[in-house]
């Protein structure tokens, strides 16, 4: 892990991104301290999951800047936001992992293999090493045994647990969730809770989109309320969940009020 002393590990500025005629991400600052959890919570299209895209590169920004560190991604050039080169962007991409809804698992693979694979492959580490680490993450994740399992074989929520190992294993900076358990129904879902809690609790820094307002408030040092493509509100869990200023929080927190 690299370290950045007073710098973010994340830095938005101003991000702006649109689809056609269709503006889904408009103005929007952010940035994620070393050792924070922050929870990106709002309705679905208020544009959650486009910032996540932004901010791990499958998606590009129209304007802002983005910075992982001290590596300056894209930076705002009269409005637009130009990318840094290929060098930049590789190293930016070591900085973080991506734990997706969908688990996105290579279905060929055994489960070691899936975690083991891009250390290998991208970070060129000895194999021998790759595979102990990744046996060691695996037995983190509840999944001894598992090993020599393809994805078919496995429950939703052990495929997200494989997922999670798979993103910890190029030992990133940082670890974005997109609804990582929106797939599972409510007992996988505890269970890839108890693995990100715990995730929480060694200060991992992570930033998560996720519906499980609950989970949001046990975990969050600080809660991000997104809709219609701003930051309606943030601020700690107890500040944004227990007690909302804006109105528009309080309605879209009242649906969740027997959750």
């Amino acid at each position: 892990m690299t370290n950045e002393n007073a710098l973010p590990l994340l830095s938005i500025e101003h991000a702006r991104k649109s689809f056609g005629e269709t503006e889904v991400l408009k103005d929007i600052s952010l940035s994620v301290e070393p050792g924070e959890v922050v929870a990106i919570i709002g309705p679905s299209g208020g544009g959650k999951s486009t910032l996540l895209r932004c901010a791990t590169l499958l998606e590009t920004l129209d304007g802002g800047s983005l910075a992982f560190g001290d590596v300056q991604v894209a930076r705002d050039e009269g409005g637009r936001a130009v990318y840094a080169d290929k060098a930049s962007v590789k190293r930016a991409k070591e900085r973080f992992g991506l734990v997706f809804q969908d688990f996105n698992l290579f279905p060929h693979y055994t489960v070691l293999k899936n975690v083991m694979d891009a250390p290998v492959s991208v970070l060129k580490r000895p194999r021998a090493q790759a595979e102990e680490h990744a046996r060691a993450l695996l037995a983190k994740m509840g999944l001894s045994g598992k090993e020599d399992m393809v994805p078919c074989e496995l429950s939703g929520g052990q495929k997200q647990r494989v997922a999670i190992a798979r993103a910890l294993a190029m030992d990133p900076d940082i670890l974005f969730f997109d609804e990582p358990t929106s797939a599972l129904d409510p007992e996988l879902t505890k269970e890839v809770l108890k693995v990100i809690r715990s995730l929480a609790e060694e200060r991992m820094t992570m930033v998560i989109v996720t519906h499980e307002m609950r989970f949001a408030r046990d975990v969050a040092d600080r809660i991000v309320f997104m809709d219609g493509g701003f930051i309606v509100e943030e601020g700690s869990a107890a500040q944004v969940i227990d007690n909302p200023q804006h109105q528009r929080t309080k309605s879209f927190l009242s649906n969740y009020a027997e959750g």
